[in-house]
């Protein structure tokens, strides 16, 4: 693929490293900028070394178009190495850091989860709280209900029996059960 060496004629091949280059550049900002927007020092330390690295083969490349004919196939051969494990590295850092993405994702979704759970369950314990307290208000308005037909039932009695003594007590008595079950709903369904 090389065509003749010289000062007018394009190396195709230096070409591909140096695009090879500018693309591994561009990986290593997008990596970094990721880094940074989790504060990854140690990502940021292998993406520098990198960098470095990078920056290094680079510098092969600039030096392989200066280099003499004998010296030109094994700079080269040292370029594509240094380019191999460049672009290896690179990919590895990639994969590791989509883990890390993935990873973070699940976490989140496992808490997002965690909080549906957690939300349906006390709404499930608010609403046993509610049944609870009306259960508690139907027991105390039947509780009023049953004092006031006793009352009455009292008191028809005690008309009935002409206020004898046993009518009185036992129509006094529920008065007091009236009176209490009805200041207690009172003061529950008046506020």
């Amino acid at each position: 693929m090389t065509m003749t060496r010289g000062n007018t004629t394009t190396d195709l091949a230096l070409e591909k490293h140096e695009a090879e280059m500018r693309e591994a550049a561009a990986r290593l900002k997008v990596l970094e900028a990721d880094a940074k927007a989790r504060q990854a020092r140690a990502d940021m330390e292998e993406i520098a070394g990198l960098a470095a690295m990078q920056a290094r083969i680079t510098r092969q490349i600039a030096e392989l178009k200066h280099a003499a004919a004998q010296d030109y196939a094994r700079t080269r051969a040292d370029v594509e190495d240094s380019i191999d494990k460049l672009q290896t590295a690179l990919k590895q850092l990639d994969a590791r850091l989509a883990a890390w993405d993935e990873a973070a994702d699940r976490r989140l979704n496992a808490r997002l989860d965690k909080a549906e759970a957690k939300l349906a369950l006390w709404k499930a314990q608010g609403d046993k709280r509610s049944a609870e307290r009306g259960m508690k208000l139907h027991d105390e308005l039947a509780t009023l209900k049953e004092t006031i037909a006793l009352a009455r039932a009292r008191s028809a009695q005690a008309k009935h029996e002409q206020y004898s003594a046993k009518a009185q007590a036992a129509l006094e008595e529920a008065a007091l059960r009236f009176n209490e079950a009805f200041d207690l709903a009172s003061t529950r369904y008046e506020t």
